[in-house]
């Protein structure tokens, strides 16, 4: 198996949300964006599926030592050669990557966030650092295009921490800070029932349609000339609007279920963005 094959199949298989943000991607920067995309779903699988934290813990100690020897050209595994290959050779690069491992200690080590600040520093770590890489996958990006990743990881990052709340709760995590579940009334142990009370629907409904102006922002922060070149970034806000609405048609139930989004819907809303964006006339919100 070639590397590539290695990283789609391990981040973007067909009918996910990737496979479509992908897609349309000039096929000269698809290698990096699956690289990077492989990473990140090799650092989640450590935190969400080896239930013994400290064999956890040393696989990502272990992916800090590989991501070292990699920029010194001794990568061994797959994705860490497929990094080596598409990622690494620009500035920068293995810092975002290291902020990415450092994300995925976080929330092996802590699981609960105390304050709406630290949430800044999650988001950062988790969807900011790898969209500062595939916002700007041949290195030549400016201020524009480095603030608008900014904006689309925090909001994508809501994003994340909604869809996936019943997931990490039954993990024991839960990644809305302490200080926004006070403010409405709540604590973390709200958030670790089977069921989701209509206290904790209100609070996700307010924090759903937050996140759904923080895409809005997000996306209006991008020169229409630059479109283009942020197709799968614009493919990626738009699937997050579409999982929010689907969130809020399942009354924000995120402890009982997850809603996704099937493989036709997310190739439908991948191809009208894509279409729209390489011709620069994505609407500002």
């Amino acid at each position: 198996m070639d590397l590539l094959t290695y990283c789609r199949d391990q981040a973007a298989p067909p009918g996910s949300a990737a496979h479509y943000a992908c897609l349309f991607l000039p096929e000269r920067h698809k290698p990096a964006a699956l690289a990077v995309l492989a990473m990140r779903s090799e650092l989640d699988d450590t935190v969400n599926r080896i239930a013994e934290p400290s064999v956890a813990q040393a696989r990502l100690d272990w992916w800090l030592a590989e991501l070292q020897a990699t920029a010194g050209g001794a990568a061994q595994h797959p994705v860490a050669q497929a990094l080596m290959q598409h990622v690494l050779h620009q500035p920068g690069r293995l810092e975002l990557l290291e902020e990415m491992v450092a994300g995925a200690q976080d929330r092996l080590r802590h699981g609960h966030l105390e304050q709406e600040r630290d949430f800044s520093l999650h988001a950062y770590r988790h969807e900011v650092a790898p969209w500062l890489i595939l916002t700007d996958p041949e290195g030549q990006a400016g201020r524009a295009e480095r603030d608008f990743a900014h904006a689309a990881g925090q909001a994508l990052a809501w994003t994340r921490v909604l869809h996936q709340l019943g997931r990490d709760a039954a993990h024991g995590q839960v990644l809305i800070p302490r200080q926004t579940l006070a403010r409405h009334g709540l604590d973390v142990a709200d958030l670790l029932h089977p069921r989701t009370s209509e206290n904790v629907r209100a609070m996700l409904a307010q924090l759903g349609e937050g996140t759904r102006e923080q895409l809005r922002q997000a996306r209006a922060m991008l020169p229409r000339e630059a479109q283009p070149n942020q197709v799968m970034a614009l493919v990626s806000l738009t699937q997050a609007e579409a999982l929010l609405d689907a969130m809020a048609e399942d009354d924000w139930r995120l402890l009982d279920q997850r809603p996704e989004l099937t493989p036709l819907r997310l190739l439908w809303l991948s191809w009208r963005t894509a279409r729209k964006a390489r011709r620069g006339r994505l609407p500002a919100p």
